[in-house]
């Protein structure tokens, strides 16, 4: 008897054939050959639905991937660069397939202004965010995007320690709250 049987027995001591189905995977144990045929056949039949997917699936695939790839960048407490909001945003550009003269006609900014801000010479702001929500059909919300600026922003704030140097060098009559 395998070991699959043995547990389907036990498991049929307190389960009904249909909560068993419906809760468990079984998984049978496979030769080295098996397996690979297995793969095989898996990696052909995942070829033959890619090549029939609509430019318009594979779109929306490839955006989902970016938004769950951001989400689980969001669940992290540490600032990566390749999720800073310029990255993304030449990587949302990219990924629809149109250039930035186009990109920024679409979303009713200055070709320039969008060059800036991808090249880190300008912040965006709030109202790029909700334009970048809308092109995406709401797929990307503008809090999305307003979290991956903010978590630069963190992170210049606790890192840039010679600007704050520099910045609290410019006050005067600081507050003394220490008794």
């Amino acid at each position: 008897m395998n070991n699959s049987e043995k547990i389907y027995k036990k498991l049929s001591k307190t389960y009904t054939d249909e909560e068993i189905v419906e809760s468990f995977f079984f998984n049978e144990t496979l030769s080295e050959e098996e397996q690979k045929a297995v793969n095989e056949e898996f990696r052909k039949l995942r070829l033959a639905r890619l090549k029939q997917m609509t430019p318009q699936q594979i779109l929306l695939g490839n955006l989902m991937q970016m938004k769950i790839l951001m989400q689980d960048y969001f669940k992290t407490s540490k600032y990566d660069p390749a999720f800073s909001f310029a990255n993304q945003l030449k990587h949302y550009i990219k990924l629809i397939g149109i250039n930035s003269k186009t990109f920024s006609a679409d979303i009713g900014i200055h070709p320039t202004k969008l060059s800036r801000i991808i090249h880190e010479k300008e912040s965006p702001n709030i109202e790029l965010m909700y334009r970048l929500e809308k092109h995406s059909d709401g797929e990307f919300p503008a809090f999305y995007w307003w979290r991956l600026h903010a978590r630069k922003l963190e992170y210049l704030i606790k890192t840039d320690l010679e600007k704050k140097l520099q910045e609290s060098s410019k006050v005067s009559n600081p507050l003394n709250l220490s008794a």
